[in-house]
């Protein structure tokens, strides 16, 4: 089961400039993971209608009207492009019906995911998805913030410290992904960005996500002055990936006061688990709900700071009264059986389904054992998904 190996020399067969780069040490052991999900095609038909429903929503000039004083009180305007590479992350309950967990603005492993499947021979869900199609996606974000892009196109790709992150293979990707677009393409700390080099589209990674760190300051005024397309950005941030937003579009009449109705309705509120806002004024009633409750801070990722109310204490759960936590329907994560060398092993699993604007991309499973996502269990990792 050399997952690694094979993936590293996948990756260095598709993109050459990655031949004298240190993979082995960069590529985490359990990065990626052996198997494959097998699912029926009813689940990806799922994904790309929630997909398409969720983008209409927030497109919607009523909702955004809805948002205008949260707008201003951040600080925001529309910047006129959206995000690309967005997550929509997903598990599935007993009736194969998907649950949304979150919305990532930040999501990972998207070119990765396709070089996943080129190197399994494994067919993409959505067979028309190419790399080629992310460089469209930047083209499209700059035209809509009224730029036309550059044969030559001046791109950074920004993190705190990039290099110390652990998907640092993946900037690594797109960096020799976007210079075989003809395009200046260079991984930069945020905080180093606009010193020696003027990028005209940042590809955006990092997770102050409303830009409201002082170290965040100059990268915020280049973003509202449109000095820069960033992608993703605080707006899109907002409106579709804060945590908030799945306690709203729960609250009763929300979403039909945005004009959904029939079938579109009764699929959103299918897959919108119940949300609530975790505050002292409904802290017993929590409390009392808690077992069927999984709780998780609004604004974090990464399954930091994450409890699952069977097993929270009550000092825990006071401790989370003023932080900003919501707390949602426990969904439990579904599983699969998969034959290791080891013998016969149960993973859980969540679905992350990337998407452009209303178009779903690719999909992803991600393995584990224990209670989160953690990229730390053998034989589990990113896997992909076979829909028959």
């Amino acid at each position: 089961m050399a997952a690694k190996e094979d993936f590293i020399q996948q990756l260095r067969t598709a993109f050459p400039g990655l031949q004298q780069k240190p993979l082995e040490d960069i590529v985490s052991e359990n990065l990626i993971s052996p198997f494959t999900v097998q699912l029926p095609t009813s689940v990806l038909q799922q994904a790309q209608n929630i997909v398409s429903l969720l983008f209409s929503l927030r497109e919607k000039a009523s909702y955004q009207e809805h948002y205008r004083s949260l707008i201003e009180e951040k600080g925001l305007r529309d910047p006129g492009n959206k995000s690309i590479m967005m997550s929509y992350d997903f598990h599935l309950d007993e009736n194969q019906n998907l649950k949304l967990i979150e919305i990532n603005t930040n999501a990972a492993f998207l070119a990765l995911g396709h070089q996943l499947y080129a190197m399994r021979g494994q067919p993409l869900p959505v067979p028309d998805f190419s790399l080629a199609e992310i460089g469209d996606s930047i083209r499209t974000e700059l035209r809509l913030q009224a730029k036309e892009p550059a044969k030559d196109l001046k791109v950074a790709i920004t993190d705190e410290a990039p290099s110390q992150q652990r998907l640092y293979v993946e900037f690594l990707v797109y960096q020799e992904l976007f210079k075989s677009f003809g395009w200046d393409s260079r991984i930069l700390d945020y905080r180093e960005l606009f010193q020696d080099f003027q990028p005209e589209f940042i590809y955006n990674r990092y997770t102050d996500f409303f830009l409201t760190e002082p170290s965040s300051a100059q990268l915020r005024q280049k973003f509202l002055n449109r000095d820069v397309c960033l992608s993703p950005n605080p707006y899109e941030y907002l409106l579709l990936a804060d945590k908030q937003r799945l306690i709203d579009w729960v609250q009763p009449g929300f979403l039909e006061s945005q004009g959904f109705a029939g079938d579109e309705l009764s699929q959103l509120r299918q897959c919108l688990p119940l949300s609530y806002d975790l505050c002292p004024a409904q802290a017993d009633e929590i409390w009392s709900l808690r077992k069927k409750l999984f709780f998780k801070p609004k604004n974090a990722f990464g399954s930091k700071q994450s409890y699952k109310g069977s097993s929270i204490s009550r000092k825990a759960f006071d401790e989370l009264l003023n932080e900003g936590t919501i707390a949602q329907e426990y969904i439990a994560a579904p599983e699969q059986t998969f034959e290791t060398p080891e013998g016969p092993q149960s993973f859980k699993f969540d679905l992350r389904c990337y998407a452009y604007q209303g178009r779903l991309q690719l999909v992803i499973a991600r393995l584990y054992q224990g209670q989160v996502t953690n990229l730390r269990t053998p034989y589990g990792g990113f896997a992909t998904t076979l829909f028959t």
